[in-house]
């Protein structure tokens, strides 16, 4: 959902240890732009000492939240993927946002050279 994508911009701007005077009035427009049941929850989290939004990163058969390391139930998983309503983990309660893909590496397979005895096997 965009409010959350808003949200993890607000954090990683708040989370800035020097702002300038365009990121302090970038802070305050989303503060403005986000719905205030979302922030408020986020400011809860926050004051806490938690991030407010974490990403959820895809594994096999489901999602990772990387803020608590524990894996999503379906639900929450699906309703992130469809993205239709805003999603939150069961554990540490973050507002939740698909991390981006991420390319896979080449893998880098190498054939080993079979070594001939000095029989001709």
């Amino acid at each position: 959902m965009k409010e959350i994508e808003l949200l993890k911009e607000l954090q990683d701007l708040e989370l800035l240890a020097r702002k300038t005077a365009d990121q302090k009035a970038r802070i305050k427009a989303l503060r403005e732009d986000i719905p205030a049941p979302l922030l408020g929850h986020y400011d809860r989290l926050m004051k806490r000492g938690k991030k407010g939004v974490a990403l959820v990163r895809r594994v096999p058969g489901g999602g990772l939240c990387t803020g608590c390391r524990m894996r999503l139930p379906s639900g929450p998983f699906v309703t992130l993927l469809r993205d239709t309503d805003v999603a939150m983990c069961e554990n540490c309660s973050r507002y939740l946002l698909l991390a981006p893909e991420e390319e896979p590496e080449p893998s880098k397979k190498r054939r080993r050279a079979r070594k001939k005895t000095a029989s001709g096997e």
